[in-house]
């Protein structure tokens, strides 16, 4: 309850010193990695995200980021009955962005962005025991980090736009914890 209260916080208080009055609802999918857990086996992304248009070259978005991958199992190698030969791992970011546009036309716009941002990241873990037989337990952290990203899009028709993402996210004691690249589809009001 308080995440959907701060959410509409934030749209209501984005709208209100907004100038420029057009706002994009995006939705995206595509690929992910993370150079933490290593190797993993075709993360998939999705993501949705709300953003308020404030004068010509900046704007502001709030969002999510959703993923789901398979990392190896670094103990299956040398002990198989450690579990499973690979983990499933999930992440949950939400973020807060500004972003300028570099290049704008009539068509076409690229803009990069950074902010701020709080991931949660989750992952199974298996133990065995020779005399009760293995069992399974999810943990998971959450910590502040820095989101990057690098898109550009082109208009369809008033309302639609489509296009494509490079998204990246730091933590300040981890060099990069997860990348993502896709598609993404915008509704413009």
């Amino acid at each position: 309850m308080k995440k959907l209260f701060f959410y509409f916080y934030l749209l209501f208080s984005t709208v209100s010193f907004a100038q420029d009055k057009s706002f994009d609802f995006v939705i995206g999918s595509g690929l992910y990695s993370t150079p933490a857990r290593k190797p993993i086996d075709g993360g998939i992304f999705f993501n949705g995200e709300f953003e308020c248009h404030y004068k010509e070259r900046w704007s502001f978005s709030a969002g999510t980021v959703m993923t789901r991958y398979d990392f190896e199992n670094k103990n299956y190698s040398t002990n198989p009955f450690s579990g499973n030969p690979t983990f499933r791992g999930n992440e949950f970011q939400t973020n807060f962005l500004a972003k300028y546009k570099i290049y704008k036309s009539d068509i076409l716009t690229f803009q990069i962005g950074a902010g701020l941002g709080l991931i949660t990241m989750g992952r199974e873990n298996y133990i065995y025991n020779t005399q009760y037989g293995s069992y399974g337990y999810f943990q998971s952290n959450s910590d502040l980090g820095f989101p990057l990203s690098a898109e550009f899009y082109a208009k369809i028709t008033k309302h639609i736009l489509i296009g494509a993402k490079f998204g990246s996210f730091i933590y300040p004691d981890y060099p990069i914890i997860g990348n993502n690249i896709g598609l993404q589809a915008r509704f413009r009001l």
